[in-house]
């Protein structure tokens, strides 16, 4: 393949590259789809916000409640579950168990991530012409570790990424529309983007920026006036939450995440405290191997398209160099940001990369030189592999092998759960779930069953800690574990001379906000788009009304 991409993309000076076949396009799409699809519930373990999501879109569908505890989601805003209550209920996973609709969940992820290698294609193609440099761009999307990391969840990363891809392709693809049509269109479809998930301000900035390297004032206006129109959309979310009397909680969750990302409070990512930021780099290197490759490569490719394209001379930059830039700059800039001082995790990594494919690919011109070539077959080639030993041919279901396990053998008996409480709850449908995080007062409860993970103890997630696991090891009896990639492995402990608790065989579902109504958020968000299209259809009518007087006065 990439001897056949280097003679297609290395043409004669003075030719036009040729377009690839209409059927590749399709054939890699079918890629992605196999990618993101296969092994889907056996090869990648679920995580406590994978339960949350899945809770919050069961409530939207079942309960009219955007909620998965006692009071309304603040800290996400709603329309991703909106999105993943449509779902359960599509699939006729709403009032099932929130397992099954877990999993089912991953689907709608999937689907999604699908549509973001197609949107790849299509932005793709508004930066060049050639149409191989389109399919490699494509295929390096396909095989990027972050994004088949991310897209075979039911996080909210997959509606997210496909929501900003959407924002940017808008502003190319309207970039000649008349203002109305760009301010209205682009300015909704921002603002929805900001109610999937709020860091997504930096991918909405592109479009201002892009106008700021091109130097052009009047599509700056635009842009900006596209922002504001997106932050009236978004407004929709804390004015739910006041009218439904919600808006303290709602301010106590923003206040918490506004100092997660500046900085001042780190509960997770490779700046938390007393955890190894090698350790966790360590961890996850095999999953994102790939991912890391595309961000060295997509750096030089934007430096090397800044300098090109004039940037560091003081020029103007072109309508499609400014928009990538502009893409590249916010998206590294944010990335830096998170590493150096902000919430270093894996989610908001997982938005740059797909910036740092685009650049890989197309910030050296429709002609790539066969350093580059070679340089992204090897990209491709280790992000095949990753994808083979991470997904392919790897079992990563400890969590639902141990719950199984429990519930066949230790009916009713009480667990000190590693992790979080919530996590373990589903599986343990037999089990009454405990999260102490000392283990002389577990025993003193009456708790002899104990879960542990290496890796949560090292990371400290939830009530695990190092003193917990030494602890169990020191007065306990291995009884069972199941290798995990994810949680390198699942272990169950016996502490012999603790008596048996009496407790329920079984956990009671979290309670559901009553005041988090998702038909009224609904309502709110539909009288928003309605008025935001009322003000652009006049807007647009006195434009052409004024564009009719003059030319009639010309005559």
């Amino acid at each position: 393949m990439s001897a056949v991409l280097e003679l297609e993309v290395s043409p004669r000076k003075g030719r036009r590259p040729r377009p690839a076949p209409w059927w590749l396009f399709a054939g890699v799409l079918a890629v992605a789809a196999a990618a993101y699809l296969v092994n889907l519930r056996g090869a990648l373990d679920f995580d406590l916000d994978e339960v949350m999501y899945t809770i919050a879109g069961q409530n939207v569908a079942a309960a009219d409640s955007v909620s998965w505890g006692e009071r309304p989601t603040s800290v996400h805003p709603p329309v991703h579950f909106l999105l993943v209550g449509a779902w359960t209920l599509i699939t006729g996973t709403a009032h099932g168990s929130v397992v099954d609709a877990l999993f089912s969940a991953r689907y709608l992820g999937a689907l999604c991530s699908v549509l973001v290698v197609a949107l790849v294609g299509l932005l793709a193609r508004r930066y060049t012409r050639n149409g191989w440099l389109v399919v490699a761009a494509m295929l390096l999307a396909v095989g990027n570790g972050f994004l088949v990391r991310f897209g075979r969840t039911a996080l909210i990363e997959p509606t997210a990424i496909l929501a900003g891809l959407s924002v940017v392709l808008l502003a190319l693809r309207l970039r000649r529309a008349p203002a109305p049509v760009y301010v209205g269109v682009v300015g909704l479809v921002s603002g929805l983007a900001l109610l999937i998930k709020e860091p997504l301000i930096f991918t909405v900035l592109v479009p201002v920026l892009a106008a700021a390297l091109e130097r052009d004032g009047a599509y700056l206006r635009r842009t900006a006036t596209a922002v504001l129109v997106a932050m009236a959309v978004w407004g929709t979310f804390p004015l739910w939450a006041v009218l439904q009397g919600a808006g303290a909680w709602w301010w106590s969750e923003h206040d918490t995440s506004l100092q997660r990302i500046s900085g001042l409070l780190q509960v997770s990512g490779l700046n938390r405290p007393g955890v190894s930021s090698t350790g966790v780099f360590g961890d996850t290197f095999t999953t994102y191997v790939s991912g890391y490759l595309t961000f060295g490569l997509g750096a030089v490719g934007l430096c090397v398209l800044a300098y090109r394209g004039g940037l560091f001379h003081r020029r103007r930059l072109r309508v499609r160099a400014a928009s990538l830039v502009a893409f590249g700059v916010l998206s590294y800039g944010f990335l830096a940001y998170c590493v150096l001082l902000g919430q270093a995790n894996e989610q908001l990594t997982a938005y740059s990369a797909v910036p740092a494919v685009l650049l890989s690919v197309l910030a050296w011109g429709d002609r790539l030189p066969k350093v580059i070539v070679a340089a992204v077959a090897a990209v491709a080639l280790v992000g095949a592999a990753a994808w083979a030993m991470n997904v392919a041919v790897t079992r990563d279901d400890a969590t639902t092998r141990m719950g199984d396990y429990l519930t066949a053998n230790y009916a009713c008996a009480p667990v000190n759960v590693t992790g979080n409480a919530l996590r373990w709850a589903p599986v343990l449908s037999r089990n009454h779930v405990e999260s102490f995080r000392d283990g002389g007062k577990a025993v003193d409860a009456g708790v002899r069953l104990f879960l542990l993970s290496p890796k949560d103890s090292r990371m400290r997630y939830g009530n695990s800690s190092p003193e917990l696991d030494t602890f169990v090891r020191s007065y306990g009896t291995l009884v069972r574990q199941y290798p995990s990639r994810r949680y390198e492995r699942i272990e169950l402990w016996s502490v012999p001379g603790a008596q048996l608790a009496g407790r329920e065989c079984g956990n009671a579902r979290p309670p559901v906000a009553g005041n988090a109504s998702a038909v009224r958020f609904l309502l709110l968000l539909a009288a928003a788009a309605v008025g935001i299209g009322m003000i652009a259809y006049g807007w647009h009518a006195v434009a052409r009304r004024r564009e009719w007087a003059r030319e009639w006065a010309k005559r």
